[in-house]
C-alpha cells in the first residue's frame, strides 16, 4: 500500500515538473501566434550606403568557421513583405540581401541559417576569440572575429538598424521548440586578397 502511495506522488509531482516546464514554452507559442512575429524591415534597401575609394567589398559566397566545423554555401536570402517570411534552404547559409556586404568600412553582414548540421546546428560550440572567414565572388576573404550572443525573438529587427565598424552577425533558431533566434556577433578583422 505504502508503495502505491509513493508512486501517486511521484506522478503528480512529475505532472506539476512537466507543466511547468512545458508551460513557459506555450505561453511563448501563443503570444508569438497573437502578434506580428515577423520582423518590420523598412521597405527597400537599408545596406548603408558607403561611398570611400578604400572600400573592398564583394558578394559573399562562402562561410568557414573551423571552431564550429561549419564550412557552408552562401547564397542570396530575401524576406517577402507579403508573406513576411525569409528565404531559407535546407544547406546553405543566406546573406541578407538588405544588409551590408562584407567590407572594410562599416556596417553589418548579416547570414543566416537552418539550425541544421549542413548549416549552424554546430555554431553553439563556438569559443569568443574564434574567426570566421567570408570568401566573396570576386576573390576576397574577409576575416571575423566573434565577440558575442545574444537571443532575441524573431520580430526583433534591431539588427538592420546597425550603423558602425564593420561586423557580421549569424543568425539561426534556439529554443525547445525553436522559437527564439541566437545572433552571434563577430567583429571584422581584415581582408585579403586569394592568390
Amino acid at each position: 500500500m505504502k508503495t502505491i502511495q509513493i508512486i501517486r506522488w511521484l506522478s503528480i509531482l512529475l505532472i506539476i515538473l512537466g507543466l511547468f516546464g512545458v508551460a513557459p514554452t506555450l505561453y511563448y507559442r501563443y503570444k508569438l501566434a497573437n502578434t506580428n512575429a515577423a520582423p518590420t524591415i523598412p521597405a527597400g534597401n537599408i545596406t548603408q550606403q558607403i561611398t570611400s575609394p578604400d572600400m573592398i567589398t564583394g558578394h559573399p559566397v562562402n562561410l568557414s568557421i573551423p571552431g564550429a566545423k561549419i564550412n557552408v554555401r552562401v547564397i542570396d536570402g530575401e524576406y517577402n513583405q507579403k508573406t513576411k517570411q525569409w528565404t531559407l534552404t535546407t544547406n546553405k547559409a543566406q546573406f541578407a540581401t538588405i544588409s551590408s556586404p562584407p567590407n572594410n568600412i562599416g556596417g553589418n553582414t548579416y547570414i543566416y541559417g537552418h539550425y541544421r548540421p549542413e548549416v549552424f546546428a554546430y555554431l553553439h560550440i563556438i569559443k569568443p576569440g574564434s574567426e570566421a572567414y567570408v570568401t566573396t565572388d570576386n576573390g576576397y576573404v574577409f576575416t571575423y572575429r566573434y565577440r558575442e550572443l545574444k537571443t532575441v525573438n524573431p520580430a526583433d529587427s534591431s539588427v538592420f538598424a546597425y550603423k558602425g565598424p564593420p561586423i557580421m552577425t549569424l543568425q539561426t533558431c534556439s529554443g525547445a521548440w525553436f522559437q527564439n533566434r541566437q545572433q552571434y556577433t563577430f567583429d571584422f578583422v581584415k581582408y585579403q586578397k586569394q592568390p
